[in-house]
């Protein structure tokens, strides 16, 4: 989306930020009264000058009316024209291109206060966002674009997960567009899906997409073999490049992006977002990692770029990702590239300072394009060498050090792993040190009913890809979750006991296992965290679906599942 140039559109813009609910003031808007071409232009120009201009106009129009109303036959070429664009406008609206637009010119007349009031009026929920939020949002700091992704399968039970997405995305006001990837529906499972997007995610925001890809079962390596073997992760990196190849667009002369600079976010669907996701890391509580020259791990960085501050802006040729702990395990498979490709000649020290990364993964278009390209091109083999999930990471690096990409890693764009074991009581290369100093005794409590990144700082997203206990039957996985849990009758997720996380609790007892697990209380206060986040957010989700799409009467809001006691 272009800038705003209409001074009053973006004046309500902001004002509705700071008025209509929303959590808080628009972080992205840097729009000042007089900075415009023509706003300097109006000024120039005398009062008077204005006068005579407007005379003029108005006699010329009037002049215009009067050939027309005396000629028959031009009368009718012009009103059969005017009802041609009309017709054509009309059009436009229906399909939804011009709606924000007409809207904003609809309620513009009014006074600001008035547009407020107005565009308020179909917020059901506070995460509801007006349309002049909606419009706000297209893009991010500095109007950056940016295009949050994420990749499933057809199932019911990643379908869950994306409407989990989709609202997380909502409640924190994700700038840009959100758009699922979905690959091998069958025609069936094709036709469900558009239903559900249309009725449940669309309404959401104008910003939030489903793209959809055939089944990627037989695919080449990349020397150009077929191959046919089956592997469920193929959909990430061949979804990524179906998407940029027929949703996104690719300039044939250049073979890049039209929009090359475009932040493109990368995701897994199981990913909770707390925290807007832009490109820009400039807080005090994004955690940098790289490195350490002398033997090679891990260590928090102080990255200083602009101004001697520790900040980052992911740009063409500086990506940003997730650290993640599989250190330098993919540089086994690396000649599957060539053996004179880059990947072979990198470093341990390279390899864990910028290259043992995951999701999110943070690009320009033209870089993950061409990541995508290679990345596509070396999964197969790599899942031929090593048949187990992590094959597509390992791919994925292998492709960035091909392409000479060092990435930026991050420990705070997540958490997932609250295991302290091969990562130090620190947290490893997650960002555990920002849960960490929540007090125990408030660490379920805020999990479950708050998130808010104003009273303790947090990781971008919740990554609850694994099994969390505590204690006798403080429990979550997502394996586990009915895949019909966001429906009308569906109950919602038993409480978990607030004093998890406190240190009463040093273990927890897996589902039918008569046996506990102790861990120290440093994880305890962390699988609390996973915990509590996960059955908040999901049950304030599952509420959020009830209101839109049930009726009162009948909406099940008992809060009774306990996932500790269904069947595996």
């Amino acid at each position: 989306m272009k800038p705003l140039d209409d001074l009053r559109i973006v004046e309500s813009i902001n004002m509705v930020f700071l008025n209509t609910g929303s959590r808080r003031t628009n972080p992205y808007s840097n729009n000042k009264r007089g900075s415009s071409i023509s706003w300097r232009i109006y000024n120039s120009v005398p009062p008077k000058t204005w006068g005579i201009l407007a005379i003029i106009v108005t006699i010329w129009f009037l002049t215009i009316v009067l050939v027309v109303e005396e000629n028959p036959t031009i009368k009718k070429e012009v009103l059969t024209d005017i009802q041609r664009e009309e017709n054509i406008i009309k059009g436009k609206i229906k399909r939804g291109r011009l709606r924000a637009k007409e809207w904003l010119k609809h309620h513009l007349v009014d006074e600001d206060s008035d547009i407020q009031a107005s565009d308020a009026l179909d917020k059901q929920h506070e995460w509801d966002l007006t349309q002049l939020e909606d419009l706000a949002l297209r893009t991010g700091p500095g109007d950056t674009l940016i295009h949050v992704i994420f990749s499933t399968d057809c199932s019911p039970y990643q379908q869950w997960q994306s409407y989990q997405f989709f609202v997380s995305a909502l409640r924190i006001r994700q700038p840009g567009r959100v758009t699922q990837i979905a690959s091998g529906c069958t025609e069936e499972e094709k036709q469900s899906l558009i239903e559900w997007h249309s009725k449940h995610i669309q309404p959401l925001s104008l910003r939030f997409e489903l793209h959809l890809t055939p089944h990627f079962s037989s695919v080449k390596d990349a020397n150009g073999k077929a191959t046919d073997t089956e592997y469920e992760f193929f959909n990430k990196p061949f979804g990524l490049l179906h998407w940029m190849e027929n949703s996104l667009g690719i300039d044939p002369e250049t073979q890049t992006p039209w929009k090359h600079d475009t932040i493109i976010a990368l995701l897994d669907p199981d990913q909770l977002l707390i925290r807007p996701i832009t490109g820009y890391f400039e807080s005090p509580n994004d955690i940098f990692r790289g490195g350490d020259s002398s033997g090679g791990e891990n260590v928090d960085s102080n990255l200083s770029l602009f101004e001697n501050k520790p900040t980052f802006v992911v740009r063409h040729g500086h990506p940003a990702s997730q650290e993640y702990g599989y250190r330098n395990a993919w540089t086994k498979y690396s000649p599957v590239a060539g053996f004179d490709s880059p990947a072979t000649k990198v470093t341990t020290t390279e390899a864990l300072r910028s290259y043992a990364l995951g999701p999110p993964y943070i690009a320009t278009a033209r870089d993950m394009y061409s990541i995508a390209v290679n990345w596509a091109a070396f999964v197969p083999e790599v899942h031929t060498l090593f048949p187990e999930l992590l094959a597509e990471m390992y791919a994925f690096s292998i492709a960035t050090a091909h392409l000479k990409l060092p990435h930026q890693l991050m420990a705070s764009l997540m958490v997932s792993d609250t295991s302290t074991s091969g990562a130090g009581d620190d947290g490893g290369g997650e960002g555990w040190k920002l849960v960490d100093v929540i007090p125990g005794d408030d660490v379920c409590s805020f999990a479950m009913n708050s998130l808010d990144t104003e009273k303790y700082p947090l990781p971008n997203v919740l990554h609850f890809c694994h099994r969390y206990g505590v204690g006798d039957k403080d429990f979550f996985a997502k394996k586990k979750l009915p895949t019909d849990f966001f429906t009308c009758e569906s109950p919602l997720l038993a409480e978990p006991s607030l004093d998890i996380g406190s240190g009463k609790y040093k273990y927890k007892k897996p589902p039918f296992l008569d046996k506990k697990v102790e861990y120290s209380a440093v994880v305890e206060k962390r699988e609390a965290f996973m915990i509590c986040a996960s059955i908040g957010f999901l049950n304030e989700a599952a509420l959020f679906y009830k209101k839109k799409h049930c009726d009162e009467d009948t909406a099940n809001t008992t809060k009774e599942l306990s996932l500790h006691d269904l069947p595996e």
